[in-house]
């Protein structure tokens, strides 16, 4: 429709204005909408990393700390883990 087009009723050119506002507005609230959610995604990928980091940091000290204990009392972290094994092992052959 073009713009420089005028009719003999008001009432459809007030339309027709209106509706090239609102394609005006719907452009510029796609355009923020795709801002926002790159912003969005960004402070996302931000905070999964930190907490990325956080359960590398612990996991890594999970196993210091493991691996102390087993440093510590070899016996009994060798009698654990056969016991552990017999067991899952009792648990499998019951399937």
């Amino acid at each position: 429709m073009p713009k420089s087009k005028k009719t003999t009723y008001p009432e459809i050119d007030e339309i027709r204005e209106d509706l090239d506002s609102l394609r005006t507005n719907v452009v510029e609230l796609t355009k923020h909408i795709r801002k926002d959610g790159t912003q969005h995604t960004q402070e996302m990928k931000k905070m999964l990393a930190h907490r990325i980091g956080e359960m590398e940091h612990r996991a890594q000290d999970t196993y210091k700390s493991l691996e102390a204990g087993v440093k510590a009392k070899p016996g009994k972290s060798v009698a654990v883990a056969f016991g552990v094994g017999v067991l899952a092992s009792m648990l499998l052959a019951r399937r």
